[in-house]
Parts: C-alpha cells; sequence; structure tokens
C-alpha cells in the first residue's frame, strides 16, 4: 500500500485522469451512445488514443483509471482522484456540447429529456443509487446534423460518467475537504442537462452544509437561471431574491434586475419597480455596465404594464431608477408615451406627455403639439379636442 500511495503522489502533479470505464464508479446507466472508437474487440471501453483538442485531457483520464484501479478506498488520495476525474469528465461534456452547437445551432433548443419522477418517500440525497440521465428524445437528436448528433451524444455519455465520479466521491468521501466544490459541479451538470429536480437536493446540501462556501450564491444562481429560461418565474424570482441579499457585486446586479422581470411576469408590479430600482442602482456602482443599459431599456414597458397607468407614478418611479438623472428621465417617459401609444391607450400616452410638459415647461409647446398628434392618430375627437383646448390654456399655437 506504501508504494500505491507513493505511486499517487508521484502522479498527481502530473496530471490525472481516467478513462470512461471507470473502476468502481458506477451508478446508472450512460445514456446512448457507446463510442465505436473507445471499444476493443472485447466490446469493452479501452482508454481513447490521446489525439485532438481534448487529449490532454484523455491523457490525464487514462492516468486516474490506472491510479484508482490500483488503489482502495481508504488510500488519502482517493478522493482527490475521484474530484479531478469528475472535473475533467465534465470539461469534456461541456467541450463536445460546444461544438455540437457550433456544427448545429438547434442544439440550443433540444427539449430537455423528461425528468423521472422519485418514489414516493424516497430520499432525494445525491448519493443515492439510479439512473445518472434520462435518455433525450431521439427524434429531436436525429434532426440535428449528422455531426452535432454524434457530439452531443458524446457530451451525454461524458456527463453521465462525471455524474457517476461525482456521486461515488459524495457517497465514498463525505467529509471531503472541497465537497462544496463537488456538490456545486454535480448540481450545474444536472442543470445543462436540464434536470431541475435532481439538481435542486444537490444545490440545497451545497446551500445547508457549507452556508460559507463563495460558491452558494453561485448555485443560487444557476439555478435561479435554470426557472427563468423555462419561464417558471414563480421559483425564480425567490432564488434571484436570495441573491441579491449578498453583497453588492456584478451577480447581485444581474439577479436583481432578474428579480424585477421575474416579478413583473407574475403581475407584481410595485416589487418589480422596487427590484429594478435597486438593480439599477447597484448595477451603477458594480457593474456590469449593459445592465444599466437594459434596466432603462425595459423599465418603460414594465410600467406600461400598471392598467389603468397612473402617469405621476410612473414618473416618481423613473426619477428614482434614474436618481434625478434629467436626461434619462426624459428618455423614458418618451418611450412610455410611444409605448402606450403603440398599444391603443392615447389618453394615458397624452397624461404622460402632460407630467412632462410640468417637468420640461421650457418644451412645453413642443411636448404639447406631440399630444395632440398622438390624439389625431387615434381617431378619438373627444381626446383631440381637449389636447387643442390644452395647448391654448398653455399658450402654445395648437
Amino acid at each position: 500500500m506504501l508504494a500505491m500511495r507513493t505511486a499517487a503522489s508521484l502522479l498527481f502533479p502530473f496530471g490525472l485522469s481516467l478513462s470512461l470505464a471507470l473502476a468502481g464508479c458506477g451508478g446508472g446507466e450512460t445514456p446512448d451512445p457507446k463510442d465505436p472508437s473507445s471499444e476493443g474487440t472485447s466490446g469493452k471501453p479501452q482508454p481513447q488514443a490521446e489525439q485532438g483538442p481534448d487529449a490532454a485531457l484523455l491523457g490525464e483520464i487514462t492516468q486516474l483509471n490506472q491510479l484508482l484501479s490500483a488503489i482502495d478506498k481508504s488510500d488519502s488520495g482517493r478522493p482527490k482522484a475521484l474530484d479531478r476525474l469528475g472535473e475533467l469528465l465534465a470539461e469534456l461534456s461541456k467541450n463536445h456540447r460546444d461544438r455540437a452547437l457550433a456544427a448545429d445551432p438547434n442544439v440550443a433548443s433540444l427539449p430537455p429529456p423528461a425528468e423521472p419522477k422519485a418514489p414516493e418517500g424516497e430520499s432525494e440525497a445525491p448519493a443515492k443509487a439510479g439512473p445518472v440521465l434520462p435518455p433525450r428524445n431521439a427524434a429531436a437528436v436525429k434532426r440535428l446534423k449528422p455531426d452535432a448528433q454524434k457530439l452531443i451524444q458524446k457530451a451525454d455519455m461524458y456527463a453521465a460518467e462525471a455524474i457517476k465520479a461525482h456521486k461515488k466521491l459524495i457517497a465514498d468521501h463525505p467529509d471531503y475537504k472541497d465537497m462544496d466544490k463537488v456538490l456545486f459541479r454535480l448540481g450545474g451538470l444536472y442543470v445543462a442537462y436540464g434536470q431541475g429536480a435532481a439538481a435542486r437536493p444537490i444545490y440545497f446540501e451545497l446551500i445547508e452544509k457549507h452556508p460559507k462556501s463563495p460558491l452558494v450564491p453561485e448555485a443560487y444562481w444557476n439555478f435561479a437561471e435554470f426557472f427563468f429560461n423555462a419561464e417558471d418565474h414563480e421559483n425564480a424570482y425567490k432564488l434571484y431574491a436570495r441573491i441579491v441579499e449578498y453583497t453588492p457585486s456584478e451577480r447581485t446586479s444581474v439577479a436583481g434586475y432578474r428579480l424585477a422581470i421575474s416579478l413583473h411576469k407574475l403581475s407584481r408590479l410595485d416589487e418589480s419597480w422596487k427590484a429594478l430600482e435597486g438593480a439599477a442602482s447597484a448595477a451603477r456602482i458594480h457593474g456590469p455596465a449593459g445592465t444599466v443599459d437594459e434596466i432603462y431599456r425595459d423599465a418603460p414597458k414594465l410600467a406600461a404594464t400598471r392598467k389603468p397607468l397612473s402617469a405621476k407614478d410612473a414618473a416618481a418611479f423613473f426619477v428614482r431608477l434614474a436618481e434625478s438623472n434629467e436626461d434619462v428621465i426624459k428618455q423614458e417617459l418618451n418611450r412610455l408615451a410611444q409605448i402606450l401609444e403603440d398599444e391603443g391607450r392615447p389618453l394615458e400616452a397624452t397624461e404622460v406627455l402632460h407630467v412632462m410638459i410640468d417637468r420640461y415647461k421650457a418644451e412645453k409647446c413642443a411636448i404639447q403639439a406631440r399630444a395632440i398628434e398622438i390624439a389625431t392618430r387615434s381617431g378619438n375627437n373627444a381626446i383631440r379636442a381637449d389636447e387643442v383646448n390644452r395647448s391654448l390654456r398653455l399658450g402654445c399655437k395648437p
């Protein structure tokens, strides 16, 4: 055993990895397909030739396979070897998924595999044995270009093997010092494959058992993004709300923006406005700069969803949002008026312009002329008459 541990200490500095024939790391069926190039005459997976863009990764995989086959569970180097194995297999999966997307952009729209239902009363503990990943919809995969089909199948195969390695590490070495990283990576593998139900207990364990890990807000983010992209805004907003509680950063700024959008989708407008204001304030200080632009772009659309609209409330919202930057406030009010007109709400559009007149008195006649144009285009003679009379009261030429 001393010789084996010495061998392990020599192998670690020079790279570690395992072939897909992972000794002792089973735990479910790998999604079809087997890579013909990795099988020998016996039909069993063999170490792949170290060539191509993943040669270095495959070389480490082969070394790790040999190492893990030679040591037992008590060896001090085993958890680190399993950790590295899972990391490399996850990287291989991502590489192949990225190449599949490059070969055929339709890979991005592949429907996620149906999530298997756990038997009633069964624990969701991440180390539990069972199927690793459910198969994809075969018909959907066949609609991809041939090269993309092969690449996404390999990506899924590597993902399944990565999950096996992670689950083996969690089961055999629960006190491993970097377990927060292992759980985070495992949750990410499930999310990337569209398996939110499988990722949930993994991220929950990370958050509960490693609350001080810097990966906790990232775990919230990954899962929030999963729900957001699936248009499950009820779950998404709860997770984004947890992220914005952390020290302000680029991540919390973007999370605040997504929180506002999710609340807006749920028709919780007042909460959405508050979240958007907080996100804008954080983004101006911590970035990213593009988020401020996105917030300003979306704010008038969000404000327009209130029916009937209070123009004064909307203006007050923009004042807070832009922190009294008059150029931005004017821009937002102008866009809001345009959105309302486009939606067939001319009366509310003109009310927004009236608020603008009160705020920008030097431009009152130009703004009022626009109000008359909106009223005229609406075909509503009553609204047009009111705007003409208002113009006269303001001392402007109708």
